[in-house]
């Protein structure tokens, strides 16, 4: 993993000081603005060494929590962090057009795009209990593993007030009800987002244009925002087509419903804005488990998949990692992190980003009766 790197990152959260040398941060709340208040920004990220991240086990996550924030493992930390202010430019005085941030965050991608070759755009959304630096510190780790050379990554984090604390039943309570409050604020950033585009084929000669693939991955409890910021943006555009935004949909250990796919309501739309679904899911999810038993879920989809397979659409592909979903140490993992953390996960993922997700191949098996791929672990290849 490289040293140093940096990522994007979008975000609800309150403004508040950090520890950065900047002093820039945000929190466990909304903003005081309002949940759609959005700050764009990017961030400097440092590797930790082992010895860093080893110190950070008095620290670990309560046991058995779907955590998405384990000081233990955290694989880079926070440098430095720079927000992206409005600003009215000094030529057009008489004119004022005041540039947003998100319009700054997003002409600094297209240009770091443009200047690197084969690179290509992935979405994180993080699940539960997941503080602003550990999810800037998620991001780093999946560019740094998931790219490869003839594929570099450029990774956006939507980071939303996710509780940071893995006090049991409360903290997870907390978590849903900000997830669904989140909804719209994620709906306002892929509209903006969407507008950003069009002006760009608008305004831009053709050598400007990016071209460009944006992929995006719900983590966890993030697939119940997903869920909830699909039916804001359905909402908004009131029965116009959903917009093909995205070349692949990774939903990673889902703490959804398993039959969310089969409800307008919850993601059974979701299709409409990608050319393909990814559902990776295992079996062994010990945090889905405890989703499922202790706090009165329905069977989540990230454990077994959707429930019903006849009327899957056929863009959306499944991938069982039962047998590769084992990270630990810590106990605090509990089959939950393969996507970023076992090497077998992350090889599958990026042949999907290089095309061949929807075929066979080393190390998958194709599993008929299952309508999914198995993915096996090295040492039995």
């Amino acid at each position: 993993m490289a040293e140093t790197l940096s990522v994007y990152f979008v975000t609800n959260r309150n403004e508040e000081p950090s520890e950065t040398p900047d002093g820039l941060g945000f929190g466990r709340d909304f903003h005081r603005r309002s949940p759609l208040w959005l700050r764009y920004g990017m961030a400097e990220m440092r590797k930790l060494s082992a010895r860093s991240r080893q110190a950070a086990r008095a620290a670990e996550s309560v046991p058995g929590e779907s955590s998405d924030a384990d000081p233990a493992l955290a694989a880079y930390a926070v440098k430095r962090v720079v927000v992206m202010e409005e600003k009215i430019p000094e030529t057009t005085e008489n004119d004022p057009k005041r540039i947003l941030g998100s319009k700054q965050a997003f002409e600094h991608l297209r240009q770091t795009l443009l200047r690197t070759p084969g690179a290509e755009v992935v979405v994180l959304i993080h699940g539960y209990s997941c503080t602003f630096e550990n999810a800037l510190s998620n991001a780093a780790e999946i560019k740094a593993k998931w790219s490869t050379p003839g594929k570099p990554l450029e990774v956006v984090v939507f980071t939303w007030p996710s509780d940071g604390r893995t006090t049991p039943f409360l903290a997870y309570k907390s978590d849903r009800d900000d997830a669904r409050g989140t909804a719209k604020a994620i709906a306002r950033a892929i509209h903006t987002f969407h507008d950003y585009m069009l002006s760009v084929l608008r305004d831009m000669p053709q050598d400007q244009w990016c071209r460009r693939k944006i992929h995006l991955v719900a983590h966890s409890m993030g697939n119940y925002v997903l869920r909830n910021a699909l039916q804001a943006l359905i909402s908004d555009l009131g029965g116009k087509a959903l917009p093909l935004l995205f070349e692949n949909i990774f939903l990673m250990a889902a703490d959804e419903d398993d039959d969310a796919f089969e409800s307008d309501g919850k993601l059974a739309l979701l299709p409409s804005l990608s050319q393909n679904v990814f559902i990776y899911f295992s079996g062994r999810d010990g945090a889905l488990t405890i989703s499922d038993l202790t706090k009165f879920n329905p069977d989540r989809l990230g454990t077994h998949g959707p429930r019903v397979l006849t009327n899957l659409p056929r863009k959306v592909v499944l991938v069982d990692c039962s047998f590769v979903s084992d990270t630990s140490p810590p106990i605090t993992d509990v089959h939950h992190q393969y996507y970023r953390r076992r090497k077998e996960v992350i090889e599958d993922i990026r042949l999907v980003l290089a095309g061949g997700g929807t075929a066979a191949a080393p190390g998958r098996v194709w599993i008929e009766s299952r309508r999914c791929f198995q993915l096996s672990a090295a040492r039995q290849r």
